[in-house]
């Protein structure tokens, strides 16, 4: 009778833990599938929090115009993949040192690379810093109106476009540009992104002509 009440305990105990781990399993399984719901939810903000890079580039014109330190300055804002390229004239280091600090506070960018030239008012410095970011409305009237488009502002399009390209290892390609005439200088991997190079350089506004004879695919 002993031995009868204790395996009647016994079994009791043991279908008590069987139902009382059942809810943990559930509770385990329900937690993965929340904290899975998570990591989706989270990835989702994470892709929606891209900023294209056309929003950044206006965004940092903004407030390079609104800020007084900068506003009275010819700026170019290129931006690839959150990379931002500053070019153009500035009145002062500190200047400069402003419109990288603007540009480095605005949504999405990476890395900024200031470029613009200080130089004085009126310098040939700054003249030729300033018209290479003049606006695309500017060069087409200029166009229109018969004007040459100057050596220096082809030269800076044809080089940053070279290096937005993915295609393309711009940094390997020298652009020289006399007379409207761009000259492309440098060793490429293949026929497809020497025809790529090419095909910019002639798309560009102000080109007569792109002398393409020293741009050479390596191992031909």
């Amino acid at each position: 009778m002993k031995t009868c009440k204790l395996s009647l305990i016994a079994t009791a105990v043991a279908s008590v833990l069987a139902f009382s781990t059942v809810p943990a399993a559930f509770a385990g399984g329900a937690g993965e599938k929340a904290e899975s719901k998570k990591t989706e939810a989270k990835t989702e903000r994470t892709a929606g929090q891209v900023i294209d890079d056309a929003t950044i580039t206006a965004s940092i014109k903004t407030k390079l115009l609104a800020d007084e330190r900068t506003k009275g300055f010819d700026i170019n804002v290129d931006t690839h993949k959150g990379k931002v390229t500053l070019r153009g004239g500035a009145g002062s280091v500190a200047s400069k040192l402003a419109a990288t600090k603007l540009a480095h506070s605005a949504d999405g960018v990476v890395s900024v690379d200031n470029m613009l030239v200080v130089a004085a008012t009126g310098t040939d410095a700054r003249q030729a810093a300033n018209t290479a970011t003049a606006s695309g409305e500017v060069r087409k009237t200029m166009s229109e109106t018969g004007e040459a488009i100057d050596d220096t502002w082809i030269t800076t399009k044809v080089k940053s476009m070279l290096l937005a390209e993915e295609k393309v290892a711009g940094n390997r390609i020298t652009v020289e540009t006399k007379d409207n005439i761009v000259h492309l200088v440098g060793v490429v991997e293949s026929n497809e992104e020497r025809a790529v190079a090419i095909g910019i350089a002639e798309g560009t506004e102000g080109v007569s002509e792109v002398d393409a004879n020293d741009l050479h695919v390596r191992g031909s």
